[in-house]
């Protein structure tokens, strides 16, 4: 599985750059296979990684449902680059969607 990378400045943070949360938070009972990873916040060595690989302040990983719920939203993201699963933060942290259940 692939996810695309976005990443934003806190001054765009500060303008609204993060309302795109808002609706992908809406759909979830409809599409619950909306992903959208950030590095952890307790991991500061994998922050500064992943700062440094895509620049940004902060910086999301959106699966493809998260992507196509936001195109059909009409929320025109940047995205910087497409990723690999295995290339995601070791440590990361659920943005946004449903935690997976354990067995």
């Amino acid at each position: 599985m692939s996810y695309r990378v976005i990443a934003f400045s806190m001054a765009q943070v500060r303008q609204g750059a993060l309302g795109f949360q808002r609706d992908l938070t809406a759909v979830l009972r409809e599409r619950p296979e909306i992903k959208v990873y950030s590095a952890s916040p307790f991991d500061l060595d994998e922050r500064r990684r992943v700062k440094e690989r895509f620049g940004g302040d902060i910086v999301y990983f959106l699966n493809h449902a998260a992507c196509e719920e936001c195109a059909r939203a009409g929320v025109n993201l940047h995205f910087l680059a497409e990723v690999s699963e295995d290339e995601l933060p070791r440590r990361r942290t659920l943005v946004i969607g449903m935690p997976e259940r354990a067995l």
